[in-house]
């Protein structure tokens, strides 16, 4: 009986989630979140079976707590970050409540669905000018994408980042900045992720440095002060990477042994990159598979989503991204920043499709951020030559 009303709540929670923007969503808005929510808890059910079949690191999550009863909530907390802050997260629900791991399943998918609206707001909100392809919307069709939504409606790490990573980006984009909202979400992702906390913290502290409206002496403090948080961190950073220091030859051997580690696969999806140049690493990452990689029915949507997100790829490479870079505002310049850490980094550590697939998501939302207000931007600059301009359509 616990399971089902906790799956009610759940369940009525993600419609009410739009209630948080009252003023800024339409009705529009409000039906195609609705509708978003349905679409998310679809893929909750599907990962559900999924990961019965197959099993997984979600199953792990959940299931450890509720079996190894030797071990306590302080336990798992005093072991520190990635599982271990796993376990104590699910410990309560879990091991205490006793809930099923389908309960588990919708409350993380609530959690995913919650980073989808902060998501929807903040395009609602920078995209002055939506661009149509073949006569259709891209905004909000491309929140539909299935890969987003498949790796963000179970019980994980995946769920946890994505919601802290667009909780950040809605509190970096307000035009004063929500400081709750943005430490917030860099503890949770540091305790479930720490280098994601600190990719987050270098994208946007890279994005004021080159903010032309902060003064030399500002730019010194918010230097010294990432410095000092990044001292603060260094210890605990290294002891969940595994290695003694950042010099070339040690981040070269890690790279080289979470390729081989990664890279191992029985479902015929491990790529050799081992001989790729770099900007063959990256194309991998973010657009692979294709269609020739296609392994089954998952492996084709994914392809058919990859091809999308290459040919807006293609179109913002058409519009010299650089230029637009350096007159963009602090946002678009952090999320930029944020992309190129996270395309880089994993490029060169992954070697297996299905992983990239899972680990890109965290960075999608902002390559189609990116791609929606570059395309705004070119239409902004062509209507505002034109003597009577048309209004906006925003939906």
């Amino acid at each position: 009986m616990l399971d089902v009303g906790v799956i009610i709540v759940v369940l009525l929670l993600g419609f009410r989630c739009k209630n948080l923007f009252k003023e800024t969503l339409s009705s529009f808005d409000r039906k195609t979140l609705n509708l978003l929510w349905i679409y998310h808890l679809i893929f909750a059910v599907i990962y559900y079976f999924y990961v019965n079949v197959n099993s997984g690191d979600a199953k792990n999550y959940w299931f450890t707590v509720k079996e190894q009863v030797d071990t306590g909530l302080w336990d798992y907390i005093q072991l520190g970050f990635g599982t271990y802050f796993m376990y104590a997260l699910n410990y309560i629900p879990s091991a205490i409540m006793q809930l099923s791991f389908l309960t588990g399943s919708l409350m993380y998918a609530l959690v995913g669905y919650l980073g989808f609206v902060y998501l929807y707001v903040i395009f609602k909100e920078r995209i002055k000018y939506n661009t149509n392809i073949f006569k259709i919307p891209l905004f909000p069709i491309l929140l539909f994408l299935p890969n987003m939504h498949f790796w963000t409606c179970n019980v994980g790490k995946d769920t946890l980042l994505f919601f802290c990573i667009m909780f950040m980006f809605y509190g970096m984009s307000r035009s004063k900045i929500h400081w709750g909202k943005i430490v917030f979400s860099l503890l949770l992702a540091y305790l479930v992720r720490p280098h994601i906390a600190a990719f987050l913290v270098a994208a946007f502290g890279f994005a004021y440095l080159l903010d032309g409206d902060l003064k030399g002496y500002q730019k010194a403090f918010f230097i010294m002060v990432m410095i000092a948080g990044f001292a603060l961190v260094y210890e605990s950073l290294m002891q969940y990477l595994r290695i003694e220091s950042f010099d070339l030859d040690t981040i070269s051997s890690y790279s080289d042994d979470k390729v081989t580690k990664l890279s191992r696969d029985s479902t015929g999806s491990s790529v050799d990159m081992s001989s790729y140049p770099l900007p063959l690493k990256v194309f991998t990452f973010l657009y692979r598979p294709l269609f020739i990689d296609a392994n089954g029915i998952l492996g084709m949507l994914a392809s058919v989503e990859n091809f999308i997100l290459l040919g807006l790829s293609v179109k913002l490479l058409w519009l010299n991204p650089f230029k637009i870079f350096f007159k963009s505002k602090t946002f678009f310049k952090a999320l930029s920043v944020f992309l190129i850490l996270g395309a880089i980094s994993f490029s060169l550590i992954l070697g297996n499709l299905g992983i990239m697939l899972r680990q890109k998501n965290m960075f999608i939302p902002a390559l189609l951020f990116i791609c929606l207000w570059a395309f705004s931007y070119k239409t902004e600059k062509k209507v505002s030559l034109i003597p009577n301009p048309p209004s906006v359509n925003k939906d």
